[in-house]
């Protein structure tokens, strides 16, 4: 019925809940009709899936209603609708890593996603390996493809098929497209349950391990 979009510097927490109050406002929409709440759990930064988690978690609260955690590669995976179609959404997780995943459209109805490659941090010669052994087209999306289209089209020759710009942000929409599929399959998900998934150590618990000699991991 709405979403709203920016790409901008500000932070999340400058302009969630303007952005939030303004969608319900034009929309005509009283947040108690609201039936639940999605949000994008991770992978990504790690401030903003903070900030997005938390006012899920308390928009789900106080309207006691389901919050479901969401994937954000796998609703990255949503935007592509062909049945068979192998999907790799991309994320640039910096330090030589991306986050990914291999997934892949059923080809009988409801046409779900089926995970080949579970979302990881991983190195972008590991997932190239991943995809080789797969032998056919896959498309790729997600604004890690600012970064690596150009390294991936030269390993992958006639399989890269690259999403266009439209397509390498992850819309709300789509996190909400997700979440009700999600919704329907576990219809109880509590906003206790929402937490986020950042699939590596944050920085700061990472260098403090570090200078403890632990593990960066």
């Amino acid at each position: 019925m709405a979403e709203m979009t920016l790409n901008i510097k500000k932070t999340h927490s400058e302009r969630l809940m303007p952005l939030l109050d303004r969608m319900l406002t034009e929309s005509g929409i009283e947040r108690e009709e609201l039936g639940a709440v999605a949000a994008a759990a991770g992978p990504g930064s790690f401030t903003g899936l903070r900030i997005g988690v938390s006012t899920a978690r308390g928009l789900a609260q106080g309207l006691n209603v389901p919050a479901v955690p969401v994937c954000t590669l796998a609703a990255l995976a949503e935007a592509v609708p062909a049945p068979g179609t192998l999907i790799c959404p991309l994320l640039d997780a910096r330090r030589s890593q991306v986050y990914s995943a291999i997934y892949r459209r059923a080809d009988s109805s409801p046409h779900a996603l089926e995970t080949i490659l579970e979302p990881a941090a991983i190195s972008l010669q590991e997932l190239i390996k991943a995809l080789q052994s797969c032998e056919q087209p896959v498309v790729f999306l997600g604004e890690g493809l600012h970064s690596y289209a150009a390294q991936l089209e030269r390993a992958l020759p006639h399989m890269a098929l690259l999403a266009p710009a439209p397509f390498r942000l992850c819309r709300a929409a789509l996190v909400a497209l997700r979440g009700r599929r999600l919704l329907e399959a576990s219809p109880r998900s509590s906003y206790l349950e929402l937490l986020p998934r950042y699939l590596r150590r944050p920085e700061a618990e990472r260098l403090a391990a570090e200078k403890k000699g632990g593990s960066d991991r």
